[in-house]
């Protein structure tokens, strides 16, 4: 195993409490209450347009307009990565694992977080619902950027913090792990029967030593 493909928002960088605010000021707005919290576990990992769509589905697209203007105002001050997500990148870069990121995300948002954090560089490849016809759970994007890469299946492993995440990758065919800093709770996290959790994430750096030495 010689690379990994992450997952953005909730796995590297913790925008969690950012599209929450968000996402319950639009509804406060938009319908007139706030989400229930079983509502914002459902929309985890959902494209800004089917959030908006479920939220309000005849105003959705002025909503997703007013929503970009919303989350970049907020965005660096709210925003930070997950504790020992800066040294992990760096740790895999050093040690010659390659690695891109496959996203739900749009591409403007994406490069406004990869630049916050300052890894933009330790990427070969981003891919974003902007690159895709079909995003996550569809394995379009993590088959897109293995093409890239030239990667097979048994060299890969792919780390996200959505049910997307975990089936997108089981789709393609590759390991995947999901994160304990997952904000969809331990009970969802099993129930998708993931690879892996990871602990931390140095725990990442443990399972792809098991997996090169043919231990896992």
């Amino acid at each position: 195993m010689n690379a990994v493909l992450f997952d953005f928002d909730g796995t590297i960088i913790n925008t969690n409490d950012l599209i929450r605010e968000g996402l319950n000021s639009f509804a406060e707005r938009y319908r007139g209450y706030r989400l229930l919290d079983s509502e914002h576990k459902a929309l985890v990992g959902k494209t800004l347009e089917d959030q908006m769509k479920y939220i309000n589905p005849t105003k959705w697209q002025l909503m997703c307009n007013h929503f970009k203007i919303w989350y970049k105002h907020h965005h660096n001050s709210k925003t930070c990565a997950f504790p020992g997500m800066l040294m992990l990148i760096k740790t895999l870069h050093e040690g010659g694992v390659r690695m891109s990121i496959v996203s739900n995300n749009s591409t403007a948002s994406l490069e406004m977080g990869l630049e916050h954090l300052g890894i933009a560089d330790y990427f070969e490849y981003v891919i974003t619902r902007d690159d895709v016809s079909e995003t996550k759970p569809s394995p379009e994007g993590i088959s897109k950027v293995m093409e890239l890469m030239n990667l097979q299946n048994h060299e890969v492993i792919y780390v996200g913090d959505t049910a997307g995440d975990i089936h997108a990758a089981k789709n393609a065919g590759i390991s995947n792990a999901i994160v304990s800093w997952s904000s969809i709770g331990p009970d969802s996290m099993m129930l998708l029967q993931p690879d892996y959790v990871l602990k931390s994430p140095s725990h990442l750096l443990d399972i792809i030593g098991e997996k090169t030495a043919g231990v896992a």
